[in-house]
């Protein structure tokens, strides 16, 4: 080897290693900047949404079970079920899925969730009770909501999420029932992002007198949640094979489903704030500062986003984008070098 070439592989190297520690923390996360995860609790049956009392319980739902749970100030589990929701079909995406406390639930004890179940036509319905809890058990339930599917044996795509807004109204998420065309259609409740008030009557400002739709064009959602630093209202949508979504919701706002996908570029319909190609099949999601968000993928992972001012088609995959940046810099690297090769043939 040439003194020349030996030059240029010592930059090389120099070059690759700072580069590696520059990327170090990112590429190889030291142990203390690794959050730890903690089981609260282990072996409950499915639970899949919860809230927290303002006297520090914690109220959940177990899917299948039909039973609402509550893990005490202590972090213990209350033995006995607050309530149970009977009949119940709890098939697939189907069961017991939302729970959302009344805003001032510290006096009149008010309990919300939604679940599904079964007519005798097999049509699925969704279902709003509200109880009054009584210590740890839930009394006098009494039916506020009731939506059912448009087709029999449906399983799919019940949304069934529930959460009272900064408005004290309580929004409820209704999927299209796997009957993508009624997301448009306004006579149907499904498909829907819906308002009400706390007794489910319509609020009389909704955007449709007479009517709890809020928005429209939904196919799915399996959470949403509210910046209180800007009231946005802000969702997720998984897509069917492509375009899973993040959206911004806003008073009589059409997002598209199933008229078009991804970034419709159609003044009819309000674009998604992000939209994910591949899939990544977002669920739930919670404002964690402004205009930052933590959401659920369905594997298990859990990504931090920081929304864009403006949509964004084909967005990466978070845990992706360090991968990307690697790549770029070993491209540049390669340039380096062959330039430098170059120049000592000549």
């Amino acid at each position: 080897m040439t003194p020349t070439s030996h030059q240029s592989h010592n930059l090389l190297w120099k070059t690759t290693l700072l580069t590696l520690l520059f990327l170090s923390p990112a590429i190889f996360p030291p142990a203390h900047a690794v959050s730890p995860v903690n089981a609260l609790l282990t072996g409950l049956n499915f639970p899949v949404s919860l809230r927290f009392a303002p006297d520090g319980r914690i109220f959940f739902t177990e899917k299948n079970t039909g039973n609402i749970r509550i893990i005490q100030q202590n972090g213990t589990l209350v033995p006995t079920p607050f309530a149970t929701v009977n009949p119940i079909f709890n098939a697939e995406e189907a069961g017991l899925l939302g729970i959302a406390l009344d805003p001032a639930f510290s006096s009149n004890n008010y309990v919300y969730v939604y679940y599904t179940y079964r007519d005798s036509g097999s049509f699925t319905h969704g279902h709003i009770v509200r109880y009054t809890a009584n210590s740890n058990t839930g009394t006098n339930p009494r039916d506020i909501f009731d939506v059912t599917g448009s087709a029999p044996n449906t399983v799919y795509h019940n949304g069934g999420y529930i959460k009272f807004g900064p408005d004290s109204k309580l929004y409820a998420m209704v999927g299209e029932f796997h009957q993508g065309q009624q997301a448009q259609n306004q006579s149907s409740m499904t498909g829907k992002m819906l308002r009400m008030n706390s007794d489910g009557s319509v609020p009389s400002d909704n955007p449709i007198a007479g009517s709890l739709d809020y928005a429209w064009g939904i196919r799915n959602s399996f959470g949403f949640d509210f910046d209180s630093s800007n009231n946005r209202l802000v969702a997720t949508m998984a897509g069917p094979s492509s375009d899973d979504k993040i959206l911004i919701i806003v008073k009589g706002g059409n997002y598209g489903w199933p008229t078009c996908l991804g970034i419709c570029n159609d003044p009819r319909f309000i674009d998604p704030i992000v939209d994910f190609n591949p899939i990544v099949t977002p669920t739930g999601i919670a404002a964690v500062a402004p205009n930052s968000y933590i959401f659920g993928e369905y594997n298990t992972t859990i990504y931090t986003y920081d929304l864009p001012a403006k949509p964004t088609a084909n967005a990466a995959d978070p845990s992706l984008v360090i991968l990307a940046i690697i790549v770029v810099i070993a491209a540049a690297l390669l340039v380096v070098y062959t330039a430098l090769h170059y120049r000592r043939r000549r």
